[in-house]
């Protein structure tokens, strides 16, 4: 069993860092069918090719024993990259120092490539309270408890109660966990699993009329608080323009914006009270084509519009189709096209 877990664990990094089997061969002066046949868990390996191949893969060798990481996103948020993961993965720099995503949302891309080190930011206050949740321990007890309270009392009426939480004039100086809990109950009982505040900033989603609510899964969580524990992750609730400030040469950025507006299509982007209009996509722009100057790679995924290929001509324009996941009506959840942007 140990060998079969160092060898999934050799191809997942492999396959992570884009490198093929010849070029992993290569860097450790280890024939090419050795390397197929320690991935495959046939090879009881020396202490010297464990140090080789983890020199060349860049893994701390404790990571190669580790039981797979299989990390998935908490809540369901709009604009989710769950059913796009294989195409972005694919667009991804197969080599990066630091991963910053400043949009970080349910974090689908994030949680699945799971990087060493990580900054990652988002408007949503409570959200980021639940990242940071995971990276305490203490923290982390009381964010279930708190979920097992919310699950245990549920109805109609406890439902409104909380959402009604936030009008609170003291809400802010709530423990963290509270407000993170708030949130996460909110996103599972609410109609469609969807986000939005009005003006004011009032959660206003009404119920999704559930006679039960299941919170959280116990082992992605456990996973979820390992991983923030165990990895270099910077969370920010900052300014998208702050929180790559510190990005460099080699480092990777990952922009998944509220959506431009399909021409002559109504869509959802009030993830906030702040809207995210043309002059806020036009600064998106200047702020990524200031990375791509110096030297940061860079990839940003919007609708496939007129003036979002206009703002990013200079660069490279993939087109998807993805599926709009989130919508009142059921016959607004078809097919639509996205891009996915690089620098590189």
């Amino acid at each position: 069993m140990i060998q079969e877990v160092f060898g999934n664990n050799v191809k997942q990094f492999r396959i992570q860092r884009g490198m093929s089997q010849d070029i992993l061969a290569v860097k450790c002066e280890i024939d090419r069918p050795q390397i197929s046949k320690i991935e495959q868990g046939k090879v009881n390996v020396t202490l010297d090719t464990i140090q080789r191949i983890s020199d060349a893969l860049k893994v701390d060798i404790r990571q190669l024993f580790s039981p797979k990481i299989d990390l998935h996103p908490f809540v369901k948020w709009a604009g989710g990259k769950t059913q796009l993961l294989e195409k972005l993965k694919k667009l991804m720099p197969s080599e990066y120092d630091c991963y910053f995503e400043p949009f970080v949302g349910s974090g689908a891309l994030f949680l699945n490539v799971h990087p060493e080190k990580a900054v990652i930011n988002d408007s949503n206050t409570e959200l980021m309270c639940a990242y940071d949740c995971f990276k305490d321990d203490y923290l982390f007890e009381q964010l279930k408890a708190e979920l097992k309270e919310h699950e245990e009392h549920h109805s109609e009426e406890y439902y409104y109660e909380i959402r009604s939480m936030d009008k609170d004039e003291n809400f802010l100086s709530l423990p963290i966990y509270i407000r993170a809990a708030r949130l996460i109950y909110l996103n599972k009982a609410c109609f469609n699993g969807l986000y939005r505040v009005n003006s004011k900033g009032y959660f206003n989603v009404p119920s999704g009329k559930k006679a039960k609510v299941k919170t959280f899964d116990e082992n992605n969580f456990v996973a979820l608080h390992n991983f923030f524990k165990n990895k270099k992750i910077v969370n920010l609730c900052v300014d998208f323009d702050e929180a790559v400030k510190s990005a460099k040469q080699g480092d990777f950025v990952y922009f998944d914006p509220p959506y431009d507006t399909p021409e002559n299509k109504n869509s959802f982007t009030s993830y906030s009270k702040d809207s995210f209009g043309k002059e806020e996509q036009i600064r998106l722009a200047e702020v990524y084509k200031k990375l791509s100057n110096k030297g940061v790679l860079v990839m940003l995924s919007n609708h496939n519009t007129s003036f979002i290929r206009e703002l990013y001509k200079d660069f490279n324009i993939h087109v998807v189709s993805a599926k709009r996941m989130i919508n009142s009506d059921a016959s607004g959840r078809g097919l639509i096209e996205e891009v996915i942007i690089t620098n590189y």
